[in-house]
């Protein structure tokens, strides 16, 4: 092969790669308006035209695919100014993909005051049942001394109360920004112990059937059932709350 066709072969490449170049450029164009990639760097360009031909390929429709794109550049405006690119931000094309397909992440629900407190109760009830249940069974006269089955009920439904308060309102959050100081915290906790202590004893005095105890073998088959009904309120109705 002579030099002048080496010269010819090298600018038909040239002039071929030139025209491929151009027509990616057109097809960027025709995809996502330039006056929307104006201020985006060359990389950021190209994520943004990949990402917007794989959601296309994955059938995504229009309006979602335009706004999804808009609202990234608009970031990645911002961002790009402290250095970050658009893989750095999002993953891979793949990865933003699936997430736009997928949509926003679902926040956690909030479980309320009333949740919280119904599961605690419950588990406190099944943690006096089985206290009682372990006393009966060495001591009838220790169990006794304990209480019947209203100072078991009214105890539990006061912890579980308690419990969700500090839960919901007194900062016993993931969030510690929502957290109260730490001295409320103590006296909050003293008082709910004060309104326990006071309320098992006024109970414990209630005389009768209505405060009668049972056998250890009871307190254990309560103990069982409190479980299962807590298990079917998670599993069936989805309660939400437990702090443990």
């Amino acid at each position: 092969m002579t030099k002048e066709n080496k010269q010819n072969n090298k600018q038909r490449n040239q002039e071929v790669a030139k025209k491929q170049a151009e027509k990616l450029e057109a097809k960027k164009s025709e995809d996502i308006p330039a006056s929307s990639l104006e201020g985006l760097t060359k990389r950021n360009e190209d994520y943004m035209f990949r990402l917007n031909r794989m959601l296309e390929e994955k059938g995504v429709p229009s309006e979602k695919r335009k706004q999804a794109v808009d609202e990234m550049i608009v970031e990645l405006r911002d961002k790009q100014r402290q250095g970050i690119t658009a893989g750095k931000l999002y993953g891979t094309v793949s990865e933003r993909t699936e997430a736009i397909i997928a949509g926003p992440k679902k926040k956690a629900k909030e479980p309320s005051y009333w949740s919280v407190a119904l599961d605690n109760g419950l588990i406190m009830f099944m943690m006096f049942c089985i206290m009682y249940a372990a006393l009966g069974a060495f001591s009838k006269k220790q169990a006794e001394v304990n209480g019947g089955i209203l100072t078991l009920i009214v105890t539990s439904v006061i912890a579980g109360l308690g419990m969700a308060y500090f839960y919901k309102v007194a900062g016993y959050r993931r969030d510690r920004r929502k957290r109260i100081p730490f001295w409320k915290t103590l006296l909050l906790s003293g008082a709910l112990v004060v309104i326990w202590i006071t309320a098992y004893t006024l109970v414990m005095a209630v005389p009768g059937a209505l405060n009668r105890t049972f056998e250890p073998i009871v307190y254990a088959v309560l103990a069982v059932i409190a479980f299962g009904v807590r298990y079917i309120l998670k599993k069936k109705y989805g309660l939400i709350g437990s702090i443990f």
